[in-house]
């Protein structure tokens, strides 16, 4: 253990990369030499796919296991640090894509890196365990104790959560769940669990150990050399022959231990003594030892090659034979396994012994370690989140108190400090740091909700931070009460919902003026004297003075600030706002009314463009002119000479004037206006990251523009870089419009993952495609008689969203198909459908321009592989503008499937060309409705018109033009016999 710590020590600039930019060529190495503790040099180690977070995070988990028992692993403050970078290294596994634990990435073995469900539970687990740990053990001080992100632990359960019973994209079913989900990860104790282990078991376990995972080519005879690379088409000749390995049944050995089934532990034990083999066999990697005599446990067994097509045609009839017939050493991973396995079967280790934080039992089940201050503890099932109110000045906490709704200003909250989150960004940034190594310390991430739900203890002071939601005072969204009002009933459900440490979670509301002055104070103070009532949406809460709460609440210690007083020497922190303290200035707070604009004003600026800047800023000063038309003259100004352009009388800058645009027109609810200053100032809003990396590690991608596919999590700056290269400012604001949007994703995403089911790829034009339709059709009291996009609140935006989401709205079937096709979503089981239409068809599918081709499309891709889905839906997105004609082509290849699915025996040689059946339905629609003339040209809208599963509905035409198409085919009676099946053909 301190051989590995020492080699990761040596690669401090590996870790210092790697906060940049996760990775492969900025990972930690997990090979080495085992004699000089160096680098493996050694040609043969090239191409070696280090990029392995499980590794890591297994060292992590085992180093805490070992010093829990009394061993010393870390000796000097140099380590220390060393070993809370190696925590910073795993926080963000929820999003990074790695090789895996088979040290091959996706399945197709192509170099490629996917997320994978074994790294990511190792990770957890190891932020389980380091959580507030004492690397020194009992001798340690305050800066011996290891930091962990709870927002970061959380996010990488909740991404476990939804990954399981997968392994990972390319891999529906993977062995390597095994070691992660039992002993020594135990990753999760979910419902999941018991699924996904299910599952490997009924499809992986064989007479010689466990497959893998489907089509797994290695060791087999057919893998051309061991650990090189695959072609296209390659991995379907490994189906069915994937080698077995025993070793995992050492790891159920070792589980059912654990849980006190001996009985299945001693069958399980007899199996793998019966799979060890006598022989002579130089023991570890250096082959110039003597061979040494003695019943090995082989890596896998494999099918000789003469065997092969019988195993194919009957899994399991044939005998493997071990893998050191092809000439390899002692597998000592297995053999480390397997001797802990015996020893706990034996008796001679208990499970005490091996797992002393209980990791094998659920949180409930384990003893509350006291040792650490933050420990993590199971849900409580009827948790209460404290909230307290603060209001930035004396007369808003006067007004406020004339409506029954008790707050605290700043001043009054003494001693504690109230802090935004930022700073806890900055006192991090010591954690971890040390020079002589070149270590910077923690990376600046935000702090999530769940961090700002804690007290802090820092030297000399008690700390409470306001969630990020209150510090987008630079962004718009505060002016949109309705949007506040509901993001702050999700922080408090997400609190209630994923709170797992000691002591109640406090959300410090943070009360402004400009949030009484803007339209919906009204809706603001009546959320606020409701929840008076203890209950949010069925959470239940308690109001309260922030002293008060503190005995009862979650307090975080960040001792190790003491030798780092320079970090929050000057600080700022939330000021009481000077102001009358009057009782007749309380009115004086509500200044504005909301403005009701249907249609913001515009003028033509090619009128204008070529008059000098100080005719424009005359212009601009002129009493009568629009906000619409003033907001375009100072994007010429700031277009010509930048921000700090000062206008008439020097006093203010374009940037300045924008600004104050802004804020009155938010005030006023004219968001056409808010949007369109936002972008001439190229606005980004912080917390654009965290919601980004919802969407993505729920397994979408989105989709900029045309071709900009974002698959991997991004910065703000990042992204917003991308938003106004391709979105220019101008009056439709699109750039700031599409940030909205993907806050509201990462937000519902995380709500409730199944407004989702069926779409993969998130294309942000379509989908604003998609709500101006629904704008257009929709009469709803809640949108005002309003029908653009653009001059729609925030949250009015967000509920249009939810709405063609949930799809509760009973709608025209154009309008459905139309708004569907700009989701891309689908039907259950589609593209499992599609694949067989694929296996059906000799000559593959053509959509659109695009053809399918059979090979090497089934060699590559299982019939779940989600690489497949991506595929499918891509080709969907982009051969046709029309939504309605992409969701009828989504209609066509669910009936063809169906039509398929009960005639086997069909098989079709030529192209498949689902545009074509398409047209010739429409073609049999018009001709039975005898369309001419004007209304012909109109037919094509008409069958969209149409209901599908009716009498002569769509899907009669469809399929009529389907089957003429199929049975041009031939009848393949080898193709209906291997699917078991008859012709149903009536």
């Amino acid at each position: 253990m301190r051989s590995l710590l020492a080699f990761w020590m040596s690669q401090t600039d590996r870790l210092e990369a790697f906060k940049v930019q996760q990775c492969p060529k900025n990972c930690l190495l997990t090979l080495f030499d085992y004699r000089t503790g160096r680098e493996l040099t050694d040609s043969a180690f090239s191409t070696y796919q280090h990029h392995q977070l499980d590794c890591i995070a297994l060292f992590v988990l085992m180093s805490v296991q070992m010093i829990s028992s009394g061993m010393e692993i870390v000796h000097t403050k140099t380590e220390v640090s060393v070993f809370q970078n190696l925590i910073f290294y795993l926080e963000r596994a929820y999003r990074i894509p790695d090789f895996g634990m088979w040290e091959r990435g996706t399945k197709q073995n192509t170099g490629s890196v996917e997320l994978h469900a074994s790294s990511v539970g190792f990770a957890k687990a190891a932020l389980e365990a380091a959580n507030s740990f004492n690397v020194f053990g009992q001798s340690g001080d305050h800066t011996t104790v290891i930091h962990v992100d709870i927002d970061a632990h959380s996010r990488n359960r909740i991404i476990l959560t939804n990954l399981l019973p997968r392994e990972s994209a390319s891999k529906g079913c993977d062995s390597a769940l095994i070691p992660t989900l039992c002993w020594p990860g135990h990753a999760t104790h979910e419902p999941v669990r018991k699924t996904a282990l299910h599952n490997i078991f009924s499809r992986f376990r064989g007479e010689y150990g466990f497959k893998r995972f489907s089509r797994d080519g290695y060791g087999t005879v057919l893998e051309p050399s061991r650990g090189a690379l695959y072609s296209h088409g390659e991995l379907k000749s490994f189906e069915a022959i994937e080698c077995q390995w025993p070793i995992m049944y050492a790891f159920l050995v070792i589980e059912h231990c654990l849980q006190g089934d001996r009985t299945t532990a001693t069958l399980y034990k007899q199996k793998l003594d019966d799979l060890r083999v006598e022989c002579d066999l130089p023991f570890g990697p250096d082959s110039s030892q003597p061979p040494q005599s003695s019943r090995w446990l082989p890596k896998f067994y494999f099918v000789p090659r003469d065997y092969l097509q019988e195993e194919r045609d009957r899994p399991g009839s044939q005998a493997r034979r071990p893998n050191f017939e092809l000439n390899d050493t002692v597998f000592l991973w297995g053999e480390a396994v397997a001797l802990i396995a015996e020893l706990l079967e034996s008796g001679y280790l208990m499970a005490h012994d091996l797992d002393l934080l209980r990791r094998y039992k659920s949180f409930h089940e384990r003893p509350l370690d006291l040792s650490r201050r933050v420990p993590f503890i199971n849900k409580l099932q009827d948790l209460v989140v404290q909230v307290v109110l603060i209001s930035e000045s004396v007369r808003l906490q006067q007004m406020l108190a004339t409506f029954g709704v008790q707050s605290q200003t700043p001043t009054q909250v003494e001693p504690i400090t109230l802090w935004p989150s930022k700073n806890l960004i900055k006192v991090q940034e010591c954690l971890g740091q040390c020079e002589r190594l070149g270590l910077s310390g923690r990376p600046l991430r935000p702090i999530g909700q769940l961090g700002t739900a804690k007290f802090y203890r820092v030297p000399g002071r008690t700390v409470l931070c306001y969630p990020l939601l209150f510090e987008m005072r630079d962004f718009y969204l505060l002016h949109d009460m309705d949007m506040v009002i509901d993001e702050v009933r999700t922080n408090l459900q997400f609190l209630s919902t994923w709170w797992r440490l000691r002591g109640r979670p406090t959300f410090c509301f943070l009360l402004r003026e400009d949030m009484i002055r803007a339209a919906g104070a009204k809706q603001l103070i009546a959320f606020l004297t409701g929840m008076r009532s203890g209950r949010v949406n069925g959470v239940r809460v308690l109001l309260g003075r922030a002293q008060n709460l503190l005995a009862s609440a979650c307090v975080d210690h960040l001792d190790y600030l003491q030798d780092h007083g320079d970090a929050f020497k000057d600080l700022p922190s939330v000021e009481e706002l000077s102001v009358e303290k009057s009782f007749r200035s309380l009115m004086n707070i509500q200044g504005h009314a909301a403005v009701a604009v249907e249609r913001e004003e515009w003028i033509d600026v090619r009128r204008v463009e070529s008059s000098s800047s100080e005719d424009l800023c005359q212009l601009i000063d002129t009493a009568s002119l629009n906000m619409g038309p003033r907001t375009q003259l100072l994007h010429i100004l700031h277009d010509r000479h930048g921000p700090l352009y000062a206008l008439s009388g020097g006093t203010e800058t374009v940037s300045h004037r924008l600004e104050d645009l802004s804020r009155t027109a938010g005030v006023q609810q004219r968001w056409a206006i808010v949007r369109y200053a936002s972008a001439i100032l190229r606005k980004e809003v912080d917390s654009l990251a965290p919601s980004l990396s919802n969407v993505i590690v729920a397994g979408k991608k989105i989709i900029i523009g045309s071709d900009i596919v974002i698959d991997r999590p991004l910065t703000p700056k990042e992204l917003c870089q991308i938003m106004y290269a391709q979105y220019p400012p101008g009056p439709s604001g699109k750039a700031v419009l599409l940030q909205e949007l993907i806050l509201f994703l990462g937000s519902l995403i995380s709500r409730d993952n199944s407004l989702f089911r069926g779409i993969y790829y998130i294309r942000l034009d379509p989908l604003v495609d998609a709500l101006d339709i629904e704008l257009e059709n929709v009469d709803d009291a809640l949108y005002g008689g309003c029908k653009i996009l653009q001059n729609l609140s925030p949250y009015k935006i967000q509920s249009l969203l939810v709405s063609i989401l949930r799809r509760d709205r009973l709608r025209d079937p154009y309008w459905q198909r139309r708004i569907d096709g700009c989701l891309c979503r689908v039907p259950p089981g589609f593209y499992e459908g599609v694949y067989g239409v694929l296996e059906a068809c000799t000559g593959g599918v053509r959509i659109g321009s695009t053809l399918i081709e059979q090979y090497p499309c089934l060699n590559d891709m299982s019939r779940n592989d989600a690489n497949f889905v991506f595929a499918v839906q891509a080709i969907l997105a982009r051969e046709t503008r029309n939504p309605a004609l992409r969701q009828m082509l989504v209609e066509a290849l669910v009936i063809i499937e169906l039509i398929l699915q009960r005639n086997p025996e069909l098989a079709v040689k030529e192209e498949l060309d689902v545009l074509r059946i398409i047209d010739e339905a429409w073609r049999d629609f018009k001709s039975e409705r005898e369309l001419t003339g004007p209304e012909a040209d109109k037919s094509m809208v008409l069958f969209y018109q149409t209901e599908a599963v009716v009498s002569r509905g769509t899907s009669s035409f469809i399929a009529k033009a389907a089957l003429n198409f199929l049975l041009k085919g031939e009848l393949s009676l080898s193709r209906s016999k291997q699917l078991n099946s008859t012709c149903l053909m009536s």
